[in-house]
């Protein structure tokens, strides 16, 4: 449980390290300076934690999407009131206000993408498939260049605070980074390595520690001469490289008779037509026009709303009343004896397929781990702590009738 909790805290100091360095870069672009310092800008840059952490409870907690909605609002609202309540005018502000303001939006949107994904995944595949990775909650090494992208930037804008941010992030970054994936690896190798059943765990989680303690104090000495040279570094600014050279001028001239209409010229349909005025359409092709034209506004209209729709009920259907993530059974289209049978959308559903489904949901809400291929009912029931419950009991029954048909668990 504390791995987990250390996990995700390493996912949230990632998201923020990855968002913290947009307005800075900003800033440096548009030649903007914040009057209390580079110092003070960088703290208030790693306030984005705020939503990384609310937008991804809001995302594994809330049922609705609207109140999800509503939240990153208040978020975005809160940035503005913020900065209005601590007096603060300018450029400068208004700069960071927006700034902060899109990367909130993104890092909603990017949760809710993937709370629909997920929601997505799991009608499509098993009911309990394994979750994909979130950019948002993995640090990976390869990110590193990110930094190191920023930190280019600032020596060829000539933007010293810039790179020292840029540069002192990524040795943060780089240190997260190689625990969170010592910490992934070791839980991965020892789910798949049965000969290290027998062994602790905390003597090889000790071994593989002392080891990764050892490289990193040799990274950090490989580092320290960067760190004592910084103020060695040589700057340039790329806006100012062809301010002294001269441009050679040149007039355009275009023939009259290809100038447009409002300047003195002939049309193009009067270009076409030798001069002579292009005809009028009849009142036939104007009303095949605006029929076309309306059905498709009305056709637009429509897919916009059953996108809308659809993007509600799957958010909504994503999570049970436990807070779950569940998989929402859709109808489909089968062949039996060359007969096509189509199910309604609110879903005809035999006897049999409601009993499957009531026997996964109750399997679900008692059991939170991924139940082995190899495990039978009974097997899975009794890891449930259903096994001597009385209308489980009844449920088991029915379910054995029914788990040989077509459609397996």
């Amino acid at each position: 449980m504390k791995r987990n909790h250390v996990l995700k805290m390493a996912g949230y100091v990632h998201a923020t390290l990855f968002f913290a360095l947009m307005i800075p870069l900003l800033y440096t672009i548009t030649d903007l300076r914040d009057p209390a310092g580079a110092g003070v800008l960088y703290i208030k840059c790693l306030l984005v934690v705020i939503p990384v952490i609310v937008t991804e409870q809001a995302a594994k907690r809330v049922k609705s999407l609207g109140l999800y909605l509503v939240i990153c609002a208040v978020l975005i609202a809160g940035i503005w009131f913020g900065a209005g309540v601590s007096n603060v005018s300018g450029a400068y502000a208004v700069g960071y206000c927006i700034g902060l303001s899109a990367e909130t939006f993104a890092i909603a949107l990017k949760r809710l993408r993937r709370r629909l994904k997920e929601s997505d995944h799991r009608k499509a595949s098993e009911p309990f498939a394994p979750k994909e990775e979130e950019f948002l909650d993995t640090p990976l090494l390869p990110l590193v260049w990110y930094f190191v992208v920023i930190y280019f930037f600032g020596l060829l804008l000539d933007a010293k605070p810039l790179c020292d941010m840029a540069f002192y992030s990524a040795i943060v970054y780089l240190f997260l980074a190689l625990f969170y994936t010592y910490y992934r690896e070791t839980n991965a190798y020892l789910e798949i390595n049965k000969r290290t059943k027998g062994i602790p765990k905390k003597r090889l989680y000790g071994v593989s520690f002392s080891m990764l303690l050892l490289f990193c104090v040799f990274l950090l000495i490989a580092i320290l001469p960067s760190v004592l040279m910084a103020g060695q570094r040589s700057y340039t600014d790329i806006r100012h490289w062809f301010d002294d050279v001269d441009f050679a001028s040149y007039e355009y001239e275009s023939s009259a008779e290809f100038e447009g209409v409002a300047s003195g010229g002939m049309g193009m349909m009067e270009l076409m037509m030798d001069g002579e005025p292009a005809p009028e359409p009849s009142a036939l092709m104007n009303g095949i026009f605006w029929a076309v034209g309306g059905a498709c506004v009305l056709g637009l209209a429509y897919g916009i709303f059953q996108l809308i729709r659809q993007l509600f009920r799957d958010f909504r259907n994503s999570c049970d009343e436990n807070g779950d993530k569940i998989e929402e059974i859709e109808e489909s289209e089968k062949a039996d004896a060359g007969i096509l049978m189509r199910r309604s959308l609110r879903g005809a559903d035999s006897e049999a397929e409601k009993i499957r489904r009531r026997y996964r949901k109750t399997i679900r809400r008692h059991r939170k781990d991924v139940p082995a291929p190899h495990e039978a009912p009974a097997e899975i029931e009794e890891q449930a702590g259903l096994k001597d419950d009385e209308q489980m009991q009844q449920l088991h029954k029915d379910y054995e009738k029914v788990r040989y048909g077509r459609r397996i668990w």
